[in-house]
């Protein structure tokens, strides 16, 4: 019985590997030798920009109330079509440089007559949302405990991504989201006055309208190593024909793979569509 046991044990660690051993295999192949990839981008046909007082989270649907863009303090200052465009152009140069071959919409026929495996992602919807936050801070001194509160500004890129595989009618549309932020930085410190008291004394760093345009290029940059990166994970499954325990990324600074829980996107289920039709 123990040897039976033993052999059980060995077979099931065994197959456990063998899966691993095959899925890093592919992920391999596609990092080394898959550099004939073809993908559309469609830009986005306008920038959502929404202001909430706090934190969206925090809010239920019943608390949420429409706010004027008027009241936000940077989303004003911030041109669309210049946020878009270095978002776009961020994107194209890091697919380059992950030898992913990038299309315009200027490119649609020569992009739509390719026979070689193909791919659309369309930016369905892009915003930049701009609410305040609080960072706590908490400091002690023996058994005394402090605490500070500051508020601070955030400014939040959500991007949602329609996913199409050419020449495949039998793949559904995928709805993919990202979500990329920035914020003003506080170095929160405690300072002893001379009557003993504790104050809060934080050095704020403010935001600036080009932190913003960062943020564009920062996001196209990140949409990117996720596109390659759901590509992977497609190409893994599809010569495995079976899902995968985990996500395998690829780090382009220390050319490395490796595995997590969390996929590149967060996939938008669809919602269930009642069937209203009744019999007469």
């Amino acid at each position: 019985m123990k040897k039976k046991n033993t052999l059980w044990l060995c077979l099931v660690l065994l197959a456990l590997l063998t899966g691993c051993a095959s899925s890093i295999h592919y992920a391999n192949r596609f990092v080394i030798e898959e550099t004939d990839i073809h993908v559309l981008v469609l830009p986005p046909a306008n920038l959502l920009k929404t202001y909430s007082p706090e934190h969206p989270d925090s809010l239920s649907p019943d608390e949420w109330r429409e706010t004027d863009v008027q009241e936000a303090q940077f989303l004003v200052q911030v041109n669309d079509s210049l946020f878009i465009d270095r978002f776009i152009h961020s994107l194209k140069d890091h697919l380059e440089l992950l030898y992913i071959k990038y299309y315009g919409p200027e490119d649609a026929d020569a992009f739509f007559a390719l026979q070689e495996p193909a791919y659309v992602f369309t930016l369905a919807q892009m915003e930049l949302i701009e609410y305040l936050d609080e960072e706590v801070f908490v400091g002690r001194s023996g058994f005394d405990r402090y605490i500070g509160r500051a508020e601070i500004t955030v400014v939040e890129n959500n991007l949602w991504f329609e996913f199409h595989k050419v020449h495949d009618p039998d793949f559904d549309m995928q709805v993919l989201f990202s979500a990329n932020a920035t914020g003003e930085h506080i170095e929160g410190r405690f300072v002893r006055m001379t009557d003993g008291r504790v104050r809060f004394d934080p050095t704020r760093y403010p935001l600036s309208v080009e932190d913003l345009y960062d943020l564009a290029n920062y996001s196209g940059q990140q949409s990117a190593q996720k596109i390659f990166d759901h590509l992977m994970n497609l190409y893994i499954r599809e010569n495995l024909r079976r899902k995968t325990d985990g996500y395998y990324r690829y780090d382009m600074q220390r050319h490395q793979i490796f595995i997590t829980a969390d996929p590149p996107f967060i996939p938008i289920e669809k919602a269930e569509s009642a069937d209203d039709d009744q019999d007469l």
